[in-house]
């Protein structure tokens, strides 16, 4: 694994809109929404394990999603959520004592299944960016640089189709680059334009401080930036998550005051004080300058590192610290009518 040296070169001049490739070669779109009461179960019990950030319980939840596939291969939420909890798997393995070699198969299979997920419903940009972020993991993982460019120019149509949500996603991937490389620093300004874009916030070079320059309210009534941008019941802590995220790409570029500062907005977040993870944070702040160099250095294959060591996509939190919800947090939602909500916000982009 080089988890930090993802290299994409370039082999020719290729558009963004790229065609986008899948292992599946054709799927049935009529059974998209066929469910049943396996499918019901299966669903549900992602997505409660995944708010509970029971990464143990990846097997289990792997199991009824699968057999939940096998009953409905075109069942689309079915198969977004095994791409999903398969790149879960692989992306916070660090909770494991060791580090199994096969480990790498769950990225494989998340490629499969966002592929078959996106050839099931193209609308949906969120799974576009995933399948993007999952060519250039196992790119990465097998070595394999024009799959790495088929997936950077993927994430590219995907960061069109939908920008708040795609420079995450993509950048996210790209932040384990090397500091001085072209795309750690395309990654890195695309966090700044989400940072404007989102929560209308810019770096005053000036008094070297970050402003907020217009009021910004949470109840924006354009959905995407919603869903984007804010705080739900799907990602119940996505400020602050994203905000560490930042910060943590702004430590390893060397710029350890300016992430002091976006550190210290999380704290702004709505649901701050019920984030599992704000002693996380916390202590990033404290140790800020220190942390340079600990997230300059090389992932090794063979060693599991500590949270407080390593950047958050590199950690045992990797995914758990947007969408993991705290006692408070499940009881804030305890009587949450989650398919209602999917049905009014078409979640999914099944509906046009």
């Amino acid at each position: 694994m080089k988890n930090a040296s993802i290299i994409m070169t370039l082999f020719v001049a290729v558009s963004c809109t790229v065609a986008v490739r899948t292992v599946n070669k054709g799927k049935n779109p009529n059974d998209i929404k066929k469910h049943s009461n396996l499918s019901e179960y299966a669903n549900e019990y992602f997505w409660s394990n995944f708010h509970k950030g029971n990464y143990s319980n990846i097997d289990s939840v792997l199991y009824y999603l699968t057999s939940a596939y096998i009953e409905n291969p075109n069942h689309l939420e079915t198969v977004t959520h095994l791409g999903f909890t398969h790149m879960w798997a692989l992306s916070e393995m660090y909770n494991l004592d060791t580090i199994p070699p096969i480990i790498i198969d769950h990225g494989t299979l998340a490629l499969k299944y966002f592929g078959e997920s996106y050839k099931l419903n193209p609308n949906d940009p969120r799974v576009l960016g995933f399948l993007a972020a999952s060519k250039m993991t196992v790119a990465d993982l097998s070595d394999d640089k024009k799959m790495s460019t088929e997936g950077y120019f993927n994430g590219k149509k995907s960061i069109h189709q939908w920008k708040e949500f795609n420079k995450l996603t993509i950048g996210y991937v790209m932040s384990q680059m090397h500091q001085d490389t072209w795309q750690y620093k395309k990654a890195l300004k695309w966090q700044w334009e989400i940072l404007d874009e989102c929560y209308c916030q810019k770096y005053n070079e000036k008094t070297k401080k970050i402003e907020q320059y217009r009021a910004v309210q949470d109840t924006v009534n354009n959905l995407r930036n919603k869903r984007a941008c804010w705080n739900s019941w799907i990602v119940p802590h996505n400020v602050e998550g994203f905000y560490m995220n930042m910060g943590d790409m702004l430590v390893k570029n060397g710029e350890w005051e300016k992430a002091k500062q976006v550190y210290m907005l999380a704290k702004q977040a709505p649901n701050y004080k019920t984030w599992p993870f704000k002693f996380v944070l916390e202590k990033r702040i404290v140790s800020a300058e220190e942390n340079v160099e600990k997230f300059r250095q090389p992932i090794a294959d063979d060693k599991v590192y500590q949270v407080s060591d390593v950047m958050l996509i590199n950690s045992s939190i990797s995914c758990v610290s947007c969408h993991k919800m705290s006692s408070q947090d499940l009881a804030t939602y305890r009587n949450f009518d989650w398919k209602k909500y999917k049905n009014e916000n078409n979640i999914y982009f099944t509906s046009k």
